[in-house]
Order: structure tokens, then C-alpha cells, then sequence
């Protein structure tokens, strides 16, 4: 049975076992060091990073304020480009429209993309039940699925697996899913990645149902975007007759134009890279290209309950990249176990409460105090969530919750009463400074109060307290009753009404405009990130060396150079077939010896034959060192640029632009994109950088000098 974080215990105990494990203190401490090293690398170059947080943080709450509209239109948009929308009160209505579709199919496997959503509603565990097999097809969650284990992390879901584990999980658990690894497997991460691959080819290749999670949903387009490193979501993406995308309400954006934003965030937050090796958006179904049915799960599951409280809900803006967890000293020390939920370091404390409703068992409860308050968590995030000002609120949530008075009431009480009178407090200043005199500043408090000394030495008086001084040395203003008033109790925010109906679309609905009765309005999303950031003549320059960066190949060539560069390149690489997307970029081909197809709609199993595919390209962005194809008639299938080992893509010159702002002003949001940046990679073992997991292994660029000479 799939395991899952339902028997977890509350933060305290899982973080003793987890301090007492120092293979795992060693793993968190090398990954996160290495990723904040990535990241802060990243972040550096760009002089527009503030602007892109401050325009983030604006489009998730202009999102919040709007949802219930912006929810109508996306489903609206999906519908009108062939999907189907299904609306998901909680985790059991998801899991429940997930088992239909995928009974209706008729299959008995599925393949899955990495999705902390679909963990959150423990949906492999679900469709076992019905016989399923779910197959999770990212590199780490391959590994936790095979180890029978849990995600540690929300990017790097294996961060607390060295090498070697990986390697034994492998060989004594492969074999139970299908290809099994090699006998003389080494714990090198190229020859791990590589057993990988082996495994779960055949398990792309046959599948007829694919389960994603979203990144972001596009209301103005009806899209769906996915960053990705690997190659295994655009397989999944791309090869199925079906695919079941399970997304939060949250996920949702108001305009393509606003990927933008997140599309320069969430990688550099994330694993620390300039972009991902794969990002991919599509609209509803496009006939010959991808699967032939598409349905997206609304999932609300606690969200709009969280929408209800005017504090909570900015751990809503969350865009999943992590950042926090890689920056907390906490998370450094315990990983993400201790936490028991599917969301852990600090925004999992912030989130995970509120998703299943404070202080509802001694896990959830216990989780708002899994922090130092130190604040790099704040200055980590892309959409500046206050994590530290949500982890203060919601311990008063968890106090105001418990039956009863609680000690925290019963101290905050007394502080009161004590600071309520001057003369109160000036007696227990002189005990307190005896007290800690004559037991030489190692005072203990009595009972449970023990807790808070028992570690901690109170330091010796330095000197008189203020209030002596003040009165020998100042002038005494006697209090009055306006200068101590009486306490004022905090008012809670007003939970969005649940109300049950067969009609989960409108349930939801109704419980977001609840909770944005009273909310604040939309704010102007800043544009100031918008400014060149490179002169025009260092594009070419630029983008060749943002490409050599992944581990591609780039050269600059004039057009009649152009055939002879590909010949070479094909030669290179041994390659006897090659497949291309028109005639035009047949042409480029004169003069190869081997078979050239043109692309008519062959399927997965001859490509997986072929050698060679070559194609242009929509635009490239100097940046980044990012190639776009927008599935233009020289740009060809999604499927044709994934399946085969080597791709070899041309760039005008005058198609590279400065950055990804520009590009997409050159996208046509309603036919599927794809964003290569290098190679198909990983990083999951041990942060070890591997190129060609799934996708194509190797990457040739050639940019063609054009009139502009750029």
C-alpha cells in the first residue's frame, strides 16, 4: 500500500528522530548550501529582481481578489479549446472524478508528473484500490515510489537519499515495476539517470492515461503551464490519448502575459537555474498534436476556507519553488519529514494548517511553531509571502482554538496584569534582579513554565532597571488610565461558509465570493521589470554563450553554410535517419547520406527509432539562452522534438530577443509551446547535474547570421 503522511507525528517528535539521523543532517546541509549558492548566482544578474517579486506578489493577489471570475473565464476558455473542467470540493471528490476518467479509459496504468497536488489528495494510493498502477515518472519521485518512501522537499522530493541508497533502492526495487536495473549498476548519477530512463521508456510509450499537476492555469486563454527539467512531463504531456490535469484554485493567473513574470521567478527560485530545461503550455486539445482528450480537476480542499481569513490567505500566492525551504535553518536541520504533510519547511507550516483547518489534530497544530522567525524564509520568497507574520498569526489561531484556557492565555494574562501597573511592575523588576543575583543567573521557573529555562540562562542585571533610573535621573509622569488600556482580544477573520450541495462548481464559487466579500480589491500589477536589459548588439553573442552554459553546442554560420554545418553535425553524432517538420527544413538537409522523413504524423515507436530531428524555431532569448517553438509549420509536433536522441534547432539571428518578456509577445497562446533550454536534465542525485534523462540527450544550436548582423 502506498504509504503516506497520515501516521506522522507532530513536529516536535519527527524532529528528534530526525537530529538524531546525521546522514540526513549531511545530505540537507549539502543540498541546501549548494541550491542557495545556485540561487542567490541567479537572482544576482538580473537588476530587475525586486520589480519581478513586486509585479509577482500583485498578479497571485490581483488572482485572489478575482478568483471566482477568473475560475469562470479559464473554464469558459478550456471548454471552447475541447477540454473538459471538473470542479473538486475536496481531496475526496478529486480523487473520486480522477478514478472515473481513468476507468472510462480503460486503463489499467497510469503515467504521473511530479504533482504535489495529486499527493496532497493522496490519489496513488486511491486508484491502487481500483487496480491501478500509477507510475510517477520524475527521477526523485521514481525513487520515493520504488524506496516505499516519502518526499523530503518540495523541487527535490529525494534530497535525503545519497547515492549509494539510491543505487540499492534500485536494484532490489526496479525489477517489481517493470525493467529492472542493470546487474552491475554503479551509484554514479549518470549511469542512476541512465537506468532510469531505461525503465520508464517503455512504461511512456504504452501508456494511454497521463496525470499532471499545473504550475499555472492562464483564465485569459484557457492554458496550462508546466516547468519541468527532465523531459518526463512533456512525455506525459505529449504521448497519451488522455491527460488529467489536478490543480489547485489557486494555480490560476489572469493573462498569458503574466507568465512573464513567473517564468524568470520560479526557475531561479527553484533549482537556481536561469530557466528550467523544459516549460510547455497548451490549450485544450490540439488535434494531431498531443493527447485527444484533456480534463482539468479544480481543486479547492480547504483553499477557499483559507481565501476567508485576511492574514492567511497570502500563503495563496505560493507558487511551489521552495525557495523558503532552501533558506530555513530549520528545514536545514530536520528535512521535510518532520513536518508529516506533503508540504513542508515554512510554507508548509503556514499552509498545511490552514488547508486542514488549524489545530485540527496535534500535527497540523503544532506546525505554526516549526520556526526561528528568522525572516530569510520573507526575503527568499519570488511573491514576498510574510512567512513569519502568518507563522505569529496562526500560533494565535492554534491557542484560540484549544477548550478551555490555555497556558499561553494564562501567561499572556498575567503579562498583562503585570505591565497593566506600574507599581506591579516595579516590584517583580527589584524580585526578578534579587532573584537572579542570588542564584548567580541561573534562575528556573517552577512547573511547566520550566520549559522556557530549562535550556537558557538568564544573564545577570547589568546595571538598575530603566524604571530606577528614570525615576532618579528623569522626571516621573504619573500613569493614568489612558496610558494603560486594557487589552484588546484580536478579531478573527470569518471563515467561509461551507455550504454542501450536488453542485460542487457553485459551492466553490460561493465560498470564494464569500471569503472576497469584505477582502481588498485588485491591484495594478507593476510593469517596471519591463526594461532592456542588454543592447541589441550583444544579443547573438549572448545567447550563444547563455546556450553553451547548458552543455549545448552552439555555432554562428552564414545561410550558405548552413547544410555543410548540419551534415557535420549529423555525422558527428552517427546519425543514419532523421526526421523534419516541412520541406523548407528538408532543404537545410542536402547533401545527407542518410534518410531524411518529413514529418506526416509518425507515431512514438518510429521516432523512438530515429536518429536525428532538425527544426526552426518561433524565437530564442538572449538571457536565457532559451529556444521557443510555438508549433509552427518549420517547428513541428511536440512529439518529434522529444522523442528522438539528438535535435538539432536553427535560429535566425534576428529571432533572438533580449529576454522572455519579448518572446512572448511573439506566441500564439493557442497553439502548445515548448521552451528549451539545453538538454533534458536532472539534478536529483546528490545535486548532480545530468544531461539527457528523457528527453533528447543532446542539443546543437546553429544561428544563422542574417542582414542585421546582430
Amino acid at each position: 500500500m502506498t504509504r503516506s503522511f497520515a501516521d506522522s507525528p507532530a513536529f516536535p517528535d519527527g524532529a528528534r528522530v530526525a537530529l538524531a539521523n546525521p546522514r540526513l543532517r549531511a545530505n540537507l546541509a549539502n543540498a541546501t548550501t549548494t541550491i542557495r549558492a545556485k540561487r542567490n548566482q541567479r537572482v544576482a544578474e538580473l537588476d530587475t529582481w525586486e520589480d519581478l517579486r513586486l509585479a509577482g506578489e500583485a498578479i497571485k493577489n490581483e488572482t485572489l481578489a478575482e478568483l471566482s471570475a477568473l475560475l469562470s473565464t479559464f473554464e469558459a476558455n478550456v471548454t471552447r479549446a475541447g477540454g473538459h473542467v471538473h470542479w473538486a470540493r475536496d481531496a475526496a471528490e478529486a480523487r473520486s472524478i480522477v478514478r472515473t476518467l481513468v476507468e472510462s479509459s480503460g486503463a489499467r496504468e497510469v503515467v504521473k508528473i511530479k504533482s504535489m497536488t495529486t499527493a496532497e489528495i493522496e490519489l496513488n494510493a486511491a486508484l491502487e484500490i481500483d487496480g491501478v498502477r500509477a507510475y510517477e515518472t520524475d527521477l526523485a519521485e521514481l525513487i520515493i515510489q520504488l524506496g516505499d518512501d516519502l518526499p523530503s522537499h518540495i523541487v527535490v522530493p529525494a534530497i535525503h537519499r545519497n547515492r549509494d541508497e539510491v543505487r540499492t533502492i534500485f536494484l532490489e526495487h526496479m525489477a517489481e515495476w517493470g525493467r529492472p536495473a542493470p546487474a552491475d549498476l554503479s551509484d554514479a548519477p549518470d549511469d542512476l539517470a541512465r537506468a532510469a530512463r531505461a525503465h520508464l521508456r517503455e512504461r511512456f510509450l504504452a501508456a494511454d492515461v497521463a496525470i499532471s499537476g499545473a504550475n499555472f492555469l492562464v483564465a485569459e486563454t484557457g492554458s496550462v503551464a508546466i516547468i519541468e527539467s527532465e523531459g518526463n512531463g512533456r512525455m506525459c504531456l505529449t504521448l497519451p490519448e488522455t491527460l488529467i490535469t489536478v490543480a489547485g484554485i489557486d494555480k490560476v493567473v489572469p493573462r498569458f502575459e503574466d507568465l512573464d513574470v513567473f517564468f524568470q521567478l520560479v526557475p531561479r527560485s527553484a533549482t537556481g537555474e536561469r530557466m528550467n530545461p523544459y516549460t510547455s503550455t497548451w490549450t485544450g486539445v490540439t488535434p494531431g498534436d498531443g493527447p485527444s482528450n484533456f480534463h482539468v480537476v479544480l481543486l479547492d480542499n480547504g483553499r477557499s476556507s483559507a481565501l476567508a481569513d485576511r492574514v492567511g490567505r497570502e500563503a495563496l500566492r505560493c507558487v511551489r519553488c521552495a525557495a523558503c525551504l532552501n533558506v530555513c535553518p530549520v528545514y536545514e536541520r530536520v528535512g521535510g519529514h518532520a513536518y508529516g504533510s506533503v508540504y513542508p519547511g515554512p510554507i508548509g507550516a503556514v499552509l498545511t494548517p490552514q488547508l486542514d483547518h488549524v489545530a485540527s489534530d496535534e500535527v497540523t497544530a503544532s506546525l505554526p511553531y516549526a520556526s526561528t522567525l528568522c525572516g530569510a524564509c520573507f526575503e527568499a520568497c519570488p511573491v514576498r509571502i510574510d512567512i513569519p507574520k502568518l507563522l505569529v498569526h496562526l500560533r494565535g489561531e492554534v491557542v484560540n482554538a484549544k477548550d478551555g484556557v490555555s497556558q499561553e492565555q494564562l501567561v499572556m494574562a498575567g503579562a498583562a496584569w503585570l505591565f497593566a501597573s506600574p507599581a506591579r511592575l516595579r516590584l517583580a523588576t527589584t524580585l526578578g534582579t534579587a532573584l537572579r543575583t542570588l542564584t548567580r543567573g541561573r534562575l528556573r521557573a517552577p512547573g511547566w513554565l520550566d520549559g522556557w529555562t530549562k535550556f537558557r540562562t538568564a544573564p545577570l542585571p547589568s546595571g538598575p532597571s530603566f524604571d530606577a533610573w528614570w525615576r532618579r535621573t528623569g522626571r516621573p509622569v504619573a500613569p493614568s488610565r489612558a496610558m494603560t488600556p486594557a487589552p484588546v482580544r484580536r478579531a478573527r477573520a470569518p471563515r467561509a461558509p461551507r455550504p454542501t450541495s450536488l453542485n460542487a462548481r457553485a459551492d466553490i464559487l460561493a465560498a470564494i465570493d464569500a471569503a472576497n466579500a469584505a477582502a481588498p480589491g485588485a491591484p495594478t500589477v507593476p510593469r517596471d521589470y519591463r526594461r532592456p536589459v542588454r543592447a541589441a548588439t550583444h544579443l547573438v553573442a549572448l545567447f550563444a554563450e547563455r546556450v553553451d552554459d547548458y552543455r549545448a553546442t552552439t555555432a554562428i554560420v552564414g545561410p550558405d553554410e548552413l547544410a555543410g554545418s548540419i551534415r557535420n553535425l549529423l555525422a558527428a553524432r552517427a546519425s543514419r535517419s532523421v526526421v523534419v517538420p516541412s520541406e523548407r527544413v528538408r532543404a537545410w538537409t542536402d547533401g545527407f547520406a542518410g534518410t531524411v522523413t518529413v514529418d506526416d504524423g509518425i507515431d512514438a515507436a518510429t521516432l523512438d527509432a530515429t536518429s536525428s530531428v532538425i527544426t526552426a524555431c518561433r524565437g530564442a532569448i538572449a538571457e536565457t539562452g532559451t529556444i521557443v517553438l510555438n508549433a509552427g509549420p518549420d517547428e513541428g509536433r511536440r512529439l518529434i522534438t522529444l522523442i528522438p536522441d539528438h535535435h538539432i534547432v536553427v535560429v535566425e539571428a534576428s529571432q533572438i530577443v533580449a529576454n522572455v518578456p519579448d518572446v512572448m509577445a511573439l506566441l500564439d497562446a493557442a497553439r502548445p509551446t515548448t521552451w528549451i533550454s539545453g538538454p533534458s536534465a536532472t539534478s536529483d542525485i546528490e545535486l548532480r547535474r545530468v544531461e539527457g534523462v528523457h528527453g533528447p540527450r543532446v542539443l546543437d544550436v546553429l544561428i544563422v547570421r542574417d542582414a542585421l548582423e546582430r
